[in-house]
């Protein structure tokens, strides 16, 4: 399609094959219920189960829906990164393969983007294991108290924004979990809404306390240390050279 898309949703994933095609369907009802121009974005993270052979197929039947394939494994920052520079939409979704949030919650963060650039699903009730609970409760415990950062759930799979948020904001290795944070470093108004949060019924999480707690206190430094350093100023006036 080369047609400018008013929505576009980015979804990374690896190996999320038993998800797909329900996501699909409950995306697809969302946006034809919502009658706008939409464009749905997989960027498959070099899945080794059948997921792109699924994707390939949903592709096929949906000339709205776009499949980005990785050749290595290169993280959710990755697969953010190379929807959000894909996406031809003026307000861009983010979310999770794992139906663990609804598609249906996405036209009430599209409503609040008349008052904030970025609105993010804040999981009131989280309905993932203890490790990550606790994983998540200290994250964001820590990143308060290091770099000030008042966002609840920073790590909330879904979340929308305008198309400028994305073009400016960059994304580097595992900082999306960081991501309200570099939006208000950038100026940009970010505000958190509840959503319900699901249990997971298919595929494993990709997440434990061996790949995530060192990798995140080494991103938090790196962030803090962003955070510190940010050149930030105000200029009250102005005046320009003279001209004959």
């Amino acid at each position: 399609m080369t047609t400018a898309q008013k929505f576009s949703v980015v979804l990374p994933l690896h190996n999320e094959e038993g998800n797909l095609r329900e996501l699909h369907s409950r995306l697809q009802a969302v946006f034809e219920g919502l009658g706008s121009p939409y464009e749905i974005i997989f960027v498959d993270d070099a899945s080794t189960d059948e997921s792109f052979e699924t994707l390939r197929d949903i592709n096929a039947n949906n000339p709205f829906v776009r499949v980005i394939r990785f050749k290595e494994n290169c993280g959710e920052s990755a697969g953010l990164a190379a929807g959000f520079e894909a996406a031809r939409g003026e307000i861009i979704i983010a979310m999770d393969a794992d139906l663990q949030c609804e598609p249906g919650e996405i036209p009430g963060l599209i409503e609040k983007l008349k008052d904030y650039d970025v609105v993010w699903g804040l999981r009131a009730d989280r309905q993932d294991d203890l490790t990550r609970n606790v994983l998540s409760w200290g994250g964001n415990f820590v990143r308060r108290v290091l770099i000030g950062d008042t966002a609840a759930d920073a790590g909330s799979p879904l979340r929308a924004m305008k198309k400028e948020v994305t073009r400016k904001v960059r994304l580097f290795k595992g900082l999306h979990r960081f991501y309200p944070t570099l939006c208000r470093m950038e100026g940009f108004s970010v505000v958190e809404i509840p959503i319900t949060h699901y249990p997971r019924k298919h595929g494993q999480s990709k997440y434990n306390i061996r790949n995530r707690l060192f990798k995140y206190m080494v991103d938090l430094i790196a962030v803090k240390w962003m955070h510190s350093r940010y050149i930030d100023y105000e200029i009250i006036e102005e005046l320009d050279e003279r001209t004959s």
